[in-house]
């Protein structure tokens, strides 16, 4: 769950601009602070009564900003916004509803009693932000009292989270030790699959040793993935070529994930490798490196690390990606008859792996090897990496 770490009441003063009138905890964001966003807290009116999200001073800032036009006010209108203050990597998505709510609200407490541009009453918004801050934080809703008529209730709703996708050529492998997964109860189809989980087998070849059906298993896949108790990974091959991502540089400072990654990638239990022969192995992957290649020049072996340990652990702590190559067929009228059978997977969105999967699925199998040689000397076809 998300922590709120500050509330905002920000309004727009008649002489002095946009300011924030109220802030739990004070002080937190600074009037200098304030300035640099102001435009996307006190909007124009083409974004007023707008649910509005941004990031700066590495945090991320959602509002719902309202005009109320009265010829009581200044210049007319009051403009005032409630903005929630959170970490910058948050997900915020299950605060957009409470904003909104709490900017109806105050909203109404205004059209009723001119709660928010009378002083007596105003002095009371402070507490309400403080209520909303520790309330929120802790109980995941707050109710707070106005008056005899109007109380405000608020509460985060619990998103309910879209079933991952599971594709045939991807290979799913344990993020629980052994012994916690066998000791839950799990579903027949489950329970049939689990044997067949090794880190190597894809959704399809899983299947197919289970003799399950095909679609019985992405279910019981996705449920496994929903519950963080596996990950998927594209299918390893030797002939697969790698890249570091930028998050790579989270290894070289979290001392707990190089003992994980240690132990992970190590081919004898009685001698783990050095890491700093892993982080040489993880910098030498690139475009025209391929896994084999890799093995040429570095000999992982001899190291002590197993280079397939040493991509799945890069895989599922999303610090490496594949770089997957698409065939794209550039012409209709081909006159080689393979083509007859393969080219509605040579339009740019099948990457080699998916389409030795999809084939093998209906008969019309082709290895990696022979996809590639075919592709690779026809003058009809390009590849993209990416």
């Amino acid at each position: 769950m998300a922590k709120l770490q500050c509330v905002l009441y920000c309004e727009f003063d008649p002489h002095l601009g946009p300011q924030i009138a109220y802030q739990q905890p004070v002080n937190f964001i600074s009037k200098e602070q304030m300035d640099k966003i102001a435009s996307y807290i006190i909007t124009k009116p083409q974004l007023q009564s707008r649910l509005i999200s941004l990031k700066s001073f590495g945090y991320t800032f959602m509002g719902f900003p309202v005009v109320i036009e009265d010829k009581k006010y200044h210049r007319n209108a009051l403009i005032f916004n409630t903005v929630f203050v959170f970490d910058e990597e948050t997900e915020i998505s299950e605060y957009e509803a409470v904003v909104k709510k709490l900017a109806g609200y105050l909203t109404s407490l205004e059209h009723e009693s001119s709660y928010l541009s009378t002083e007596k009453t105003k002095q009371q918004i402070p507490h309400i932000l403080k209520k909303i801050l520790n309330d929120l934080n802790n109980f995941d809703e707050c109710t707070i009292p106005i008056d005899n008529c109007n109380t405000i209730h608020l509460k985060i709703a619990q998103l309910l989270k879209v079933a991952p996708f599971v594709s045939d050529d991807e290979v799913p492998i344990f993020l629980w030790s052994r012994n916690t997964i066998e000791s839950q109860h799990w579903d027949l189809t489950a329970s049939r699959i689990l044997p067949s989980i090794n880190g190597f087998n894809h959704v399809q070849k899983i299947a197919s040793i289970a003799d399950v059906d095909l679609g019985l298993v992405r279910s019981a896949l996705q449920t496994l993935l929903f519950h963080g108790v596996i990950a998927l990974i594209p299918i390893f091959s030797y002939s697969n070529m790698y890249a570091i991502k930028p998050e790579f540089r989270e290894l070289t400072k979290d001392l707990e994930m190089q003992k994980e990654c240690i132990n992970f990638v190590s081919l004898r239990e009685y001698s783990l490798p050095k890491f700093r022969d892993i982080f040489m192995l993880y910098c030498a992957l690139g475009p025209g490196i391929s896994v084999n290649a890799l093995c040429s020049r570095h000999d992982p072996e001899s190291l002590g690390i197993n280079e397939q340990k040493l991509i799945q652990f890069g895989l599922i702590k999303k610090f490496i990606h594949q770089l997957r190559k698409y065939p794209v067929l550039l012409t209709s009228d081909h006159n080689n008859s393979k083509w007859k059978a393969y080219s509605k997977w040579l339009n740019g969105y099948h990457d080699y792996s998916e389409i030795c999967c999809k084939s093998a699925a209906t008969g019309e199998k082709i290895t990696y090897q022979e996809i590639n040689r075919m592709t690779e000397n026809d003058p009809y076809v390009v590849h993209i990496w990416k």
